[in-house]
């Protein structure tokens, strides 16, 4: 047999290379998410303006976090929106990702947990900020999350249409992040603002 005989047909290697190609997973998601230097600028807000918080033990459960990812608590930035919605971030304590969580009156509350890459790992949401968490399915809580990404992406683009400014004009990566709440008097942090909140009647 000779050399040439040996070698692959061109179409044979043009093949395998788009093969392998595919079976590389791209470095981000295909939908919308966070480029590495809008991440990088949440993660100093949350070392400079984050809260530590515990995640309710209800939400750690329908998210299956295990106690090393999120106890006693984890430090996490909130941001409330032109539309009365609150977004959270926050990463895990173990590095294996982060959990996310938006809530509104009128939309009730989704919490996520996504790797460290921002892929979807598994997703829940109430229809009341009080109701019970159900975890929602894969291709609908990608949509959820597609659209939060692009709410934190507006907030953290320097120079976008929606970057906060401040009083000189220059862009203020910290104006639109709430403050941290005080501890209760017992000293520990309040609970995350995901926390199904007490049902009328209850928890007074």
């Amino acid at each position: 047999m000779t050399a040439i005989s040996r070698m692959p047909a061109r179409g044979t290697g043009l093949a395998l290379l788009l093969a392998l190609a595919l079976s590389c997973a791209p470095a981000w998601p295909l939908g919308q998410t966070l480029t590495r230097d809008e991440l990088s600028r949440l993660l100093k807000v949350v070392d400079k303006r984050g809260t530590r918080t515990t995640i309710p033990q209800p939400v750690a459960s329908v998210l299956q976090l295990q106690p090393g990812q999120h106890t006693p608590d984890i430090k996490e930035a909130a941001y409330l929106d032109d539309e009365g919605m609150k977004h959270g971030f926050g990463p895990l304590n173990d590095g294996s990702g982060y959990f996310m969580f938006r809530s509104g009156a009128s939309i009730g509350q989704t919490v996520y947990v996504v790797d460290p890459s921002l892929h979807l790992v598994r997703a829940a949401r109430s229809l009341l900020v009080n109701g019970p968490l159900i975890p929602l399915p894969d291709a609908e809580a990608q949509r959820e999350l597609d659209d939060e990404f692009h709410h934190w992406s507006k907030v953290l683009s320097p120079g976008g249409p929606n970057a906060p400014k401040s009083m000189n004009g220059s862009v203020d990566p910290m104006k639109p992040f709430l403050s941290a709440p005080p501890n209760k008097p017992d000293g520990t942090p309040p609970p995350s603002p995901s926390a199904p909140l007490p049902h009328a009647g209850e928890g007074k």
